[in-house]
């Protein structure tokens, strides 16, 4: 195809018009393909969370503020006043936590859920100082002026063999002067 010109700017623009492109030109149209492409290919590659397989994708490849949400529930409730009656803290694989706060101490209770048939904790707790160890198959009720207890628990029927880690603090104390107080904090993280 010929293109004739009809004066001296009309042909300086179409021989420049015609020549061949510039490397620079022609690498940067080839890095324009490469990306636009490159981006369409990547987005293609993603999956929706109904293909993941459950337990599937290690800790390495989730960000850190998912890592965290995984690891377990935290509570710090208080200070507040004794009333004696028991309260639910969280139910983990068939083992309800639950506290009460009466006159004198401060109790972290743990026990079977309805229907359940035997509750397995191993760990170590400390009342009002003093350390001890535990492997019972029992209800638990860890109380005193000051308890800790870090152990694990599961419920051996229901929960498949899922284990709870349990580390909760509790205190029964006045507090600056306006009367008795119960604090309780800790983490519970629920196993797989």
């Amino acid at each position: 195809m010929k293109i004739r010109a009809t004066n001296r700017t009309e042909a300086f623009f179409i021989r420049r018009w015609l020549r061949a492109p510039s490397p620079a030109f022609a690498i940067s149209l080839i890095a324009l393909f490469v990306a636009l492409g490159g981006s369409t290919a990547y987005a293609s590659g993603l999956i929706s969370g109904k293909k993941i397989i459950d337990h599937s994708i290690p800790a390495k490849k989730l960000t850190a503020a998912a890592v965290n949400a995984l690891q377990g529930r935290s509570f710090n409730l208080g200070p507040f006043a004794p009333d004696s009656v028991v309260h639910q803290l969280t139910t983990t694989h068939g083992i309800d936590v639950n506290y009460r706060c009466d006159s004198k101490q401060i109790h972290l209770i743990l026990n079977l859920r309805e229907g359940g048939e035997a509750m397995f904790v191993s760990g170590d707790y400390a009342q009002d100082g003093v350390m001890k160890s535990l492997n019972e198959v029992e209800i638990q009720d860890f109380s005193g002026q000051s308890v800790n207890v870090n152990l694990i628990a599961w419920d051996g029927h229901h929960a498949g063999g899922k284990v709870t880690r349990i580390d909760l603090g509790g205190t029964h104390r006045d507090l600056l002067g306006h009367g008795d107080r119960c604090q309780i904090w800790g983490l519970i993280t629920t196993g797989t």
